[in-house]
């Protein structure tokens, strides 16, 4: 089993697996609870649009783009070398720490910079780091949901069972980051998640690859380019992605 990506679950569910529909029903009204919350509309997630699913590599897509992600956070060169195949995970944890702090307040700060904290109640938190809705989103389950909102959303308060939703994802901003990170792999204009040459790439893991970085990083290409037409499809039916 692996990672899927979909587009459309709900009117899928609906049409096609009853008892299911129930459960996702359920966990839309909770992603309306919290967007409202936060003071932004309500879904109205299509109860009838086309729908869309693609596979990563497994979960390693997603791990290695991620790192992809971090490495740029740290102002590291995207290796040409080395393949990224989603076991490496140093920086992206630490990215993922450091939003973590962003969002609880909690800083680095020294014992001198805390004691001035709290003597003159600064209240300053760590700025974002970028690449978080990619990198912050649960990796095999939750939503991204067509709504622009800055910080990945976690609720105060959530019902038991519901953990596996947040933190929830914005479209607009993940498109942004995925476009973002097409860019630093070099991946050229007009190449999706089913070309044949990625594929092939990806399917020969002995390789020597020089040359083009999309071509020697071909696990978070396909990951890079399967989450663009995702955020596409998205923009354009109104409807959620899914992980599952």
């Amino acid at each position: 089993m692996g990672l899927s990506v979909v587009v459309g679950h709900l009117a899928n569910v609906i049409a096609n697996d009853p008892e299911e529909a129930e459960i996702a029903l359920v966990n839309f009204e909770r992603l309306d609870n919290a967007l409202v919350a936060e003071g932004y509309d309500r879904l109205n997630e299509p109860l009838e649009c086309e729908f869309w699913e693609a596979d990563m590599i497994g979960y390693s897509g997603l791990h290695a783009l991620r790192e992809v992600a971090a490495i740029s956070w740290k102002g590291q060169n995207i290796p040409h070398e080395t393949l990224l195949d989603g076991s490496q995970r140093q920086c992206a944890n630490a990215l993922s720490r450091e939003f973590f702090e962003h969002l609880s307040g909690r800083g680095n700060f020294t014992f001198i910079g805390r004691a001035f904290r709290q003597i003159f109640k600064v209240k300053e938190k760590p700025n974002q780091p970028p690449f978080v809705h990619l990198s912050v989103h649960s990796d095999c389950d939750g939503y991204y949901v067509p709504v622009a909102f800055e910080t990945p959303i976690v609720p105060k308060r959530f019902t038991k069972g519901s953990e596996h939703l947040w933190p929830l994802g914005s479209v607009m901003r993940l498109e942004a980051e995925v476009n973002q990170l097409a860019r630093y792999l070099e991946i050229p204009t007009g190449v999706e998640h089913d070309d044949e040459k990625l594929h092939a790439i990806i399917d020969t893991p002995d390789r020597t690859q020089i040359g083009a970085l999309w071509l020697a990083q071909p696990i978070a290409a396909h990951a890079c380019l399967v989450l663009r037409e995702a955020c596409r499809r998205s923009l354009r039916t109104g409807a959620a992605i899914h992980f599952c």
